[in-house]
Parts: C-alpha cells; structure tokens; sequence
C-alpha cells in the first residue's frame, strides 16, 4: 500500500472516529445557541451557549463510543470489572485525546471565533458557521496529534 493509500485508511479511520462527534457537537451547539438566543436576545449569552452546548453532544458521543470499543477488547472480563474498566480506560483515553485541545478550543478559540465570524462577514449565521468551521480544524489538528501519538494507551 502506498502513500495515497495509508493517507486514505487515515482519513477513514479519523472520519469513523470523529464525525459521529462532530454532528452530536453540531447539534448541541447550534441548538444550545438558539435556544438561549431566543430566550435572552443576548449574543454574548449564545456564544457561551453554543460553546458548552457543542462540548456536551460531542464529549457524551465520545465516551459512548469510547466505552463501546474497549468493552470489545475485555473478551473474559466479570460484568462488574469489565464495565468499570471500559468506563476508566474510555475516560482515560478521551481525557488524553482531546483534554489539550478543548481547553485550548473551549477557552480561547471557539468563544472568539463564534464572535468574530458574524461581525466578519455581516451575517449571524454564516458567521457563526464559518467561526464554529475555523474552530474545528484548529481543534481537529490539536486531536489528531493527540490521538495519533497516545493510541496505543
């Protein structure tokens, strides 16, 4: 297999991984936002909305999935032990994977992007899809990494 194809079997593999993540992230957060948008007229209250929001649905996806996949690897594990075990190693691997990244992301990237992007183009929506799409990639070039070089915890 050569170049293209170990680039490709990466790009699956990091799809497989992040996108069911990065919908739950979506949702809550553009449904976080509106919903405090419209409760509160307040922007700024939006912002922080979308940001947990966006956190919420994506870390809980996360950990479902990272549960989901170590219990596959405790083949002759006790029900008790296993169960604890694929919740620490789940914890564990996310805590690794993308602590880094969303403390970095959550603090001071998204919150400036999500604000900046609306006043930047002239328009909330595309603005904030175009900040919260400016997050991502700094927030994914972060994980990545991350995950690529600890995957073997």
């Amino acid at each position: 297999m050569g170049t293209g194809g170990t680039t490709r079997k990466k790009i699956v593999e990091w799809t497989r991984r992040y996108l069911p993540c990065e919908i739950a992230g979506w949702v809550g957060e553009l449904g976080g936002a509106a919903g405090i948008y419209w409760l509160t007229g307040s922007y700024a209250a939006a912002v922080v909305a979308g940001t947990i929001g966006a956190s919420v649905g994506y870390y809980a996806t996360a950990y479902v999935n990272g549960v989901r996949w170590v219990s596959r690897t405790l083949h002759g594990r006790a029900w008790p032990m296993r169960v604890l075990v694929a919740n620490f190693r789940a914890l564990r691997s996310i805590a690794i994977e993308f602590g880094p990244a969303e403390v970095i992301d959550s603090v001071l990237i998204r919150p400036v992007a999500l604000y900046a992007g609306p006043y930047l183009v002239g328009n909330v929506a595309l603005g904030w899809t175009l900040g919260s799409l400016a997050a991502d990639v700094a927030f994914y070039v972060l994980a990545i990494f991350s995950y690529e070089r600890f995957k073997s915890l």
